[in-house]
């Protein structure tokens, strides 16, 4: 009864949320096209339908809508492409399958041409938000090397968003400095043991100073009572999609927690990282998208949010987590960082042909803003100096006035 409750609790702030943000004025198209040109970004919005699916592009100050034939049959197609994630070997033993088939479903999906908008923001919708973009097949070859394939990746930078209006609605990142809260319960001697999480501590606390929950320090209690201070909230666990009957859930050191539960926080953090299994997965409700760890943190108050789409490998995941924060310590953008730490993943001669397979490097995309901390932050400081200038106008005329 609690878990229906907490659920149903959820799905009334979700549809509350979604109602305040969806006005004429978010929605007006010049606004958005005008943010599109600021971003240099292309934009490609998915609907699936009772019978089609379509496609919205807009880029230029254009929209084109794309009917996706068979949909039936091209859906069973998007399935069997999903279904190369579910293994870790699944791609491994049927390369030639797999960039052919990749290949096939980027055609289908009717995405935008590499052009000079190197910025991707995809919209997905239906089982499309289980589906990793970035590693479709622009290009059929016989490789078997990984690295040489020719992914999407390597035409975009891409992100993803809930909505237009989450596009939208950009706010100022609340801090400057990165500071991070670092969950790791690590569950050491137990069958749920996380031994790469360890390494994962280590690199991320020698990239950015915080405070860092390991092992029974990991309670959803300490959690709670530190996540208001820290600019990334950062959780490597295990987490779970649930089923039919079961909601989505991630465990932290004392207990495992439901979506649900999460929107009670009230957070702002700058990002939220979800290094755990299937934290983008949940069940799918019609406009809503998928009820999963990540919605929880979203409805919370997380902007910017990256996490998994299918079990990660626990070594895989120590190695992309490094690559990503290393960006974010360059100066790099959340958005950035992402795409950089997947190529660097692709070349980097340390790790074997095998590791390098697309179920490796794309399980985590990411959710939120195109820009950095510091460019939002900036934009805040010349507005500040502007109405303060005024300010200072006003007051020498007041002050010019009192000495006549």
């Amino acid at each position: 009864l609690k878990k229906k409750k907490n659920e149903l609790m959820f799905l009334l702030k979700s549809i509350k949320s979604r109602a305040t943000i969806l006005s004429d004025e978010n929605i007006n198209l010049t606004r958005l096209f005008q943010k599109l040109e600021k971003d240099k970004a292309t934009l490609i919005s998915y609907f699936s339908g009772t019978q089609n699916m379509y496609s919205f592009t807009l880029q230029n100050r254009k929209i084109q809508l794309q009917k996706l034939e068979n949909a039936n049959q091209n859906g069973s197609v998007i399935r069997k492409f999903i279904a190369y994630f579910s293994d870790a070997n699944a791609i491994s033993n049927d390369v030639s399958g797999y960039n052919s088939l990749g290949n096939q479903v980027y055609k289908y999906l009717k995405l935008p041409q590499k052009s000079a908008n190197k910025d991707l923001i995809i919209i997905p919708d239906g089982i499309l938000n289980f589906f990793p973009f970035e590693a479709l097949i622009t290009k059929k070859s016989a490789t078997t090397n990984f690295a040489k394939m020719h992914y999407l990746l390597h035409d975009f930078k891409i992100g993803y968003n809930n909505s237009v209006s989450f596009y939208l609605e950009e706010k100022p990142f609340q801090y400057q400095k990165e500071t991070v809260l670092g969950v790791f319960p690590v569950f050491e001697n137990s069958n749920l043991e996380l031994a790469f999480s360890k390494k994962e501590l280590e690199n991320l606390s020698d990239h950015f100073e915080g405070k860092y929950l390991e092992k029974n320090e990991a309670t959803f209690n300490n959690f709670k009572a530190n996540a208001a201070y820290f600019s990334i909230l950062h959780l490597s666990t295990h987490a779970s999609s649930g089923n039919i009957d079961e909601p989505a859930r991630i465990r932290f050191y004392d207990r495992e927690i439901l979506y649900s539960e999460l929107y009670n926080l009230n957070i702002n953090p700058n990002l939220v990282v979800l290094s755990a299994c299937e934290t983008g997965l949940g069940k799918l409700y019609k406009s809503e998208g998928a009820m999963s760890v990540a919605r929880g943190f979203q409805f919370a108050g997380a902007k910017n949010i990256l996490f998994s789409l299918w079990k990660v490998n626990d070594y895989a995941t120590s190695l992309f987590m490094d690559k990503f924060y290393k960006n974010i310590e360059c100066g790099n953008s959340y958005f950035e960082s992402n795409q950089q730490a997947k190529l660097d993943f692709l070349n980097d001669d340390s790790i074997p042909n095998a590791k390098k397979s697309p179920y490796y490097w794309s399980a985590m995309v990411y959710y939120g803003t195109l820009e950095d901390c510091k460019t939002i932050n900036y934009k805040l400081y010349v507005l500040l100096i502007f109405f303060l200038g005024i300010d200072l106008f006003f007051l020498l005329k007041i002050y010019r006035r009192t000495i006549i």
